[in-house]
C-alpha cells in the first residue's frame, strides 16, 4: 500500500515537472512596437475623430498644444499616451484582413480614432487607426492597410482628442519674487500693492501703509498668483461672454520683475463662478472660483491685520 502511494506521488511530481517544462518551452507570440519610433524621436502628435482634432508639438523638450488652441499641454496626460499607446507593443497575429474586416472592427476612416506621430525633421510619420467594440482591448490598423490587429489596452475611449483632456490647467504662474506691483480695480475701490524686498505695501486714495508680514490677505493673493489654474476653458468669441466684460467685477494688473505686465479681468458667470480674461484677449476665457476673485476684493482694513481667521 505504501509502495503504491509512493509510486503515485512520484508520478504526480513527474507530471508536474513535464507540465512546467512544456510551459517554459512553449513558443510565445512575438510582439512588435506599434509605432516603431523611439520616444525621444517623436516631435509631433496629431489625433482626430469625427468630433475633434488635436495637434501637439514638442519644442525644446516641452509638449505644447498647437490646435485648436496654442497652450501648454498636460504633461501627465502626454506621458500616459506615450506609456500606454505610443510605446506599446502588439502581437502581429492578424485578427482579420480586407474591407469586410475593417468594417466589422469599425476601423473605417469615419469611425476610428486616428493617431499620427512624426519626427522633428518631418521625414518619418506613422498613422494608426484605433477602434473599440466594447471589449477589454482595442483593435487597430495602419492607414492604407486593411490588416486588423489587437492592442491589449483601451485607446479610443481613454484618449479622446477633446482638448479639455489635454491642456495644462496652469494659467497664471508667478513667484513672489517676480511680482513687483499689483494694481487692483473694482467697483468699491482701487488700490496698489507694492513689493519692496520681502515686504508689501498697500496704497489707495485714503490709505498708505506697510502690510504686516503675518497678514493672510497678502499671503493668499501671492499664493494664488503662484499657481492660478482652471480646468474649464471657454470660447470667448460668443457675444454673450464678451458683454460680461463691459463692466468687469474686478481688474488686476501685474507688474513683473522682467518689465512685462499681465492683466487679469474677471466677470461674474453662472453659479457664482467667474470668467477670467487675460490681457484683454477674448479668444479663450477661463472659469475660476469665487474665492479666487474675492481675494482681490478685500478692504484696506483687512490688509492691516496681523493674520485673520475668516475667509
Amino acid at each position: 500500500m505504501k509502495k503504491n502511494k509512493k509510486a503515485l506521488l512520484i508520478a504526480l511530481i513527474l507530471l508536474f515537472v513535464i507540465y512546467v517544462v512544456l510551459r517554459l518551452k512553449r513558443p510565445e507570440e512575438k510582439q512588435s512596437p506599434i509605432f516603431g519610433l523611439d520616444s525621444l524621436a517623436i516631435a509631433s502628435i496629431e489625433m482626430y475623430d469625427m468630433a475633434d482634432t488635436l495637434k501637439l508639438q514638442k519644442t525644446k523638450g516641452t509638449w505644447n498644444l498647437l490646435y485648436p488652441v496654442v497652450w501648454k499641454a498636460d504633461t501627465l496626460r502626454v506621458g500616459e499616451l506615450f506609456h500606454k499607446v505610443l510605446m506599446a507593443k502588439s502581437p502581429k497575429t492578424e485578427m482579420g484582413v480586407g474591407k469586410q474586416a475593417v468594417d466589422n472592427f469599425q476601423l473605417n476612416d469615419s469611425q476610428a480614432l486616428h493617431v499620427i506621430i512624426g519626427d522633428s525633421k518631418g521625414k518619418k510619420k506613422v498613422h494608426v487607426l484605433f477602434s473599440n467594440m466594447g471589449n477589454p482591448y482595442d483593435y487597430f490598423r495602419y492607414a492604407g492597410d486593411d490588416k486588423v490587429f489587437q492592442i491589449k489596452t483601451k485607446v479610443m475611449n481613454s484618449f479622446s482628442p477633446d482638448i479639455a483632456y489635454w491642456r495644462s490647467p496652469d494659467v497664471v504662474q508667478h513667484t513672489e519674487e517676480a511680482l513687483e506691483r499689483i494694481e487692483v480695480k473694482h467697483p468699491q475701490n482701487s488700490y496698489i500693492l507694492t513689493r519692496k524686498g520681502s515686504n508689501w505695501f498697500f496704497k489707495d486714495a485714503l490709505n498708505d501703509f506697510a502690510i504686516p508680514s503675518s497678514n493672510l490677505a497678502i499671503m493668499k493673493i501671492v499664493h494664488l498668483l503662484s499657481n492660478l489654474d482652471s480646468f474649464v476653458f471657454i470660447d470667448g468669441n460668443d457675444a454673450k461672454y464678451k458683454d460680461k466684460f463691459k463692466e468687469p467685477a474686478c481688474e488686476v494688473t501685474l507688474y513683473l520683475s522682467n518689465k512685462s505686465t499681465q492683466k487679469l479681468s474677471f466677470a461674474l458667470h453662472e453659479d457664482k463662478n467667474y470668467l477670467m480674461m487675460i490681457d484683454d484677449d477674448p479668444t479663450v476665457l477661463f472659469l475660476v472660483s469665487t474665492d479666487s476673485v474675492y481675494r482681490f476684493l478685500r478692504s484696506a482694513e483687512i490688509f492691516k491685520l496681523r493674520g485673520y481667521l475668516q475667509g
